[in-house]
């Protein structure tokens, strides 16, 4: 699920800088769709958890996440150097996510990190941008960057600051979280190896992910959750031949098996899938699924940028069996004009995992905000609002049903 920002920065004289960083409506056949005016019917037996957890599919849930769930805004001098290159760029980078926690407590379901290989450690602690603003690095960045092991990075030497710079702490909060909410729906985590060298003066070239790497990043995430706190590629699989052929035969769990669990999706595109699955068959013993193109048999989790585009193509997926995300908004442009037609879009598009930078809003920028509470097609009665829910069809009536 690769989330790509790109803006053109140009550092004046210097050199030009280009800058890659890197829900839901009717997700099946059983889950009806209606326009925002319709409003939400109010719930009735179908919202408890007993039903829903009996009832209700992984694929047939809706979340709203953030692809880059760990980014900080970058200093004043950083804006400033990276104004030189355009406004466009700027504003591109100029926002920031409130910690792990409170976008988990604010109902984010969906989390996404940009991550870095460094097995030595402090191959990222310096970055070069830092030197041109002046920006006083922090001891407590500068010690967990020295640290061996992944790091979240949305820009290498530019955009660098990060809630939590070591990806282990990163999932040590998302654990913390867990253990502290028993029984709450699954996190859907995407990890997207960064590999890009940023064009500019003193730039690192980033340390490529070899299977050394992947096996590392395996037993990192692993090192982290407890036993059975994964929902893993096994578990999907069971008896069919591939996870393709599992998810479009039914073969999503149902809410019930999977609450209080995390799952982990791995998105570096198909030669890195293929990569991390080595001599497999499958994808058997790993704790990650894989982001790759739908006709590949290890295809279970898949990505659409632009729903305003891709929305034929989301609701044939999605129809098929996958689960999708999609980009409610890019680059800061529709918070900053306050334009909704992309997040009606991807809200629209079916898909199931609907990705913002604003799940909670900038108070910087404006209010816009992408939260399920804006889907009507998808809140309860006003007894139960606004906690999020779902939209299905028992029997040709179409109902709704809420989701802790």
């Amino acid at each position: 699920m690769r989330r790509a920002f790109a803006a053109a920065l140009v550092l004046g004289p210097l050199a030009a800088l280009a800058a890659f960083a890197g829900g839901f409506s009717a997700p099946s056949s059983h889950i009806a769709s209606t326009a925002a005016s319709d409003g939400a019917r109010p719930c009735d037996s179908h919202c408890r958890r007993d039903w829903m957890d009996a009832n209700l599919r992984l694929n047939q849930l809706q979340f709203v996440g953030t692809p880059s769930s760990y980014k900080q805004k970058p200093s004043p001098g950083v804006l400033t150097i990276i104004r030189m290159g355009g406004r466009a760029g700027e504003e591109a980078l100029d926002f920031g996510e409130p910690p792990l926690t409170q976008q988990l407590d604010a109902g984010v379901r969906a989390l996404g990190f940009d991550i870095v290989n460094d097995p030595r450690g402090g191959a990222y602690a310096h970055p070069a941008i830092a030197g041109m603003a002046m920006d006083l690095l922090p001891d407590n960045y500068l010690a967990a960057m020295k640290q061996p092991g992944f790091k979240t990075i949305h820009v290498t030497d530019v955009d660098y600051r990060s809630s939590c710079p070591a990806l282990k702490d990163c999932l040590a909060e998302v654990a913390a979280w867990s253990k502290a909410h028993p029984g709450h729906l699954p996190l859907i985590i995407t990890l997207r190896p960064n590999t890009t060298k940023t064009p500019m003066p003193g730039a690192l070239t980033p340390v490529a992910f070899d299977a050394a790497a992947l096996e590392a990043l395996d037993r990192e995430v692993r090192a982290v959750f407890p036993p059975g706190a994964i929902f893993t590629p096994d578990a999907l699989q069971g008896p069919h031949a591939s996870l393709r052929e599992a998810v479009t035969n039914g073969g999503w769990p149902k809410l019930g098996a999977v609450r209080g669990k995390v799952i982990l999706v791995l998105d570096g595109g198909e030669a890195l899938a293929r990569l991390y699955q080595g001599g497999r068959k499958s994808l058997e013993g790993r704790a990650m699924f894989v982001a790759v193109n739908q006709d590949s048999p290890l295809a279970s989790f898949l990505s659409f940028a632009d729903p305003r585009s891709d929305g034929a193509r989301i609701a044939a997926a999605v129809k098929a069996g996958f689960v999708v995300s999609t980009l409610a908004d890019a680059e800061t442009r529709e918070a900053r004009i306050f334009h909704r037609h992309r997040r009606d879009a991807a809200f629209a598009s079916g898909a199931q995992i609907v990705e913002s930078d604003f799940a909670l809003p900038d108070p910087a920028i404006g209010p816009y905000q992408v939260s399920l509470k804006d889907n009507p097609a998808a809140l309860c009665g006003a007894a139960l609002a606004p906690e999020p829910c779902v939209r299905f069809t028992a029997t040709g009536t179409t109902l709704t049903a809420s989701l802790p």
